[in-house]
């Protein structure tokens, strides 16, 4: 597997664990990471403040959903 592809592997975990609601942010993302192969390469997206951002928003918008379910209903 390419640098490339592992990166976008690892972008694709992390947003799919932070779209998941079990996340309070991007810190506890990044430890679950530390077991998946091609972690080295994305070290460098995970530490960028505009990569953490984005994973603690996602976080926070599925949080809120889990805990109002009916809310998703309504919209």
């Amino acid at each position: 597997m390419t640098w490339m592809s592992k990166l976008k592997q690892i972008q694709a975990k992390a947003r799919e664990l932070a779209r998941s609601g079990k996340f309070y942010g991007w810190r506890p993302i990044e430890f679950e990471l530390l077991f998946e192969d091609g972690i080295s390469e994305a070290r460098e997206w995970l530490n960028r403040a505009t990569t953490q951002d984005e994973l603690d928003r996602i976080c926070r918008k599925a949080r809120t959903r889990r805990a109002h379910p009916s809310a998703n209903r309504a919209a």
